[in-house]
């Protein structure tokens, strides 16, 4: 009996040094894990800048000088007038090629390119303009109000609007009256992008949702594009792109359940335009995905941008905006 104490005496014992020294290893372990995606982040954004000066470049083109790169969120509604019709032509034909580049220098400006359709992921390599570097001021409030609320089995999922992502993409690229920072002339950019291009009457609108995945270090974060029209009188349009929104939003979670990913929270946004009888009209989800201009770099360092507001971005570089 005196033997059997002793041992849990000696039990004992190793557990009150053992238990607290896990625990502290634990917590290392978490300091540790932040740190590191910390420090990933700093080397992709330093990893991010591109060649040229004044503008920004396609991701994978010669010349960058690391592996990382910027996805800029971006949404986009045009029409132009049917001026070139052909007999025998299919489609929209010119007037479609027009509208499309008429809807590219909507908003951000992101025209002149050669746009190359990829899959809609942010990687392990990537930072998003607006979310991790150049944050919009709207992020940085706290609390912040969803939209909605996602319920999938028992976690909950947070649903924001994309409203301040899609600023910061404008005020990163400029206007076509007032270019910042744009994408070179005739360079060839990578994008997340999806397209529709009808003829009117009817409406004309693209959405997109973003997923920010819970373990970046592991998973990409997604982007999920639609573009569509909507009929006159076919539907209630507040109603109908509030259920645009959630389908897009709903499609990240099945998506991550696909790929075994979980998202700790979702970005929605969407433009739409009506598009009269006479008319062609354009609408384009697109998330290019960039390398930044050197002169949109802080004189501190690119590294500088994690910590940074799109405001504080702003007033440090805009001097440098193109003329």
């Amino acid at each position: 009996m005196r033997c059997h104490l002793s041992l849990l005496a000696i039990a004992a014992a190793i557990m009150f040094v053992i238990c607290p020294v896990v625990a502290q290893a634990e917590q290392n372990a978490a300091v540790l894990e932040k740190t590191a995606d910390a420090t990933s982040l700093s080397e992709i954004v330093r990893g991010a800048v591109g060649p040229f000066e004044t503008y920004c470049d396609g991701y994978g083109n010669p010349g960058a000088n690391g592996t990382g790169y910027v996805s800029v969120i971006t949404l986009h509604v045009s029409k132009v007038p049917k001026t070139m019709i052909l007999a025998g032509q299919k489609g929209e034909g010119l007037d479609g090629t027009v509208a499309f580049d008429k809807a590219e220098s909507s908003e951000a400006y992101i025209g002149q390119i050669n746009l190359i359709v990829a899959s809609s992921f942010s990687g392990l390599n990537g930072v998003i303009w607006g979310y991790d570097i150049a944050k919009a001021d709207e992020l940085m409030r706290t609390p912040r109000a969803p939209l909605f609320t996602l319920q999938h089995g028992l976690a909950k999922t947070p649903v924001y609007s994309m409203e301040p992502l899609l600023d910061a993409g404008k005020r990163l690229f400029g206007t076509r009256e007032e270019k910042r920072f744009p994408m070179l002339p005739g360079a060839h950019i990578v994008a997340a992008h999806k397209e529709i291009i009808v003829s009117g009457p009817t409406t004309a609108w693209c959405g997109m949702a973003l997923g920010i995945a819970k373990d970046r270090s592991r998973d990409s974060n997604l982007f999920m594009e639609l573009c569509g029209e909507l009929k006159p009188r076919s539907h209630g349009e507040r109603k109908y792109f509030s259920q645009v929104l959630h389908k897009l939003a709903d499609s990240v979670l099945l998506v991550g359940e696909n790929q075994g990913v979980g998202y700790k929270e979702i970005y929605v946004g969407i433009r739409h335009e009506f598009i009269p009888s006479g008319y062609v009209g354009a609408a384009l989800a697109t998330a290019p995905y960039v390398v930044l201009a050197k002169n949109a770099i802080p004189q501190a360092g690119p590294q500088i941008l994690l910590d940074m507001t799109i405001t504080d971005w702003e007033n440090d570089r805009k001097t440098l905006f193109m003329k």
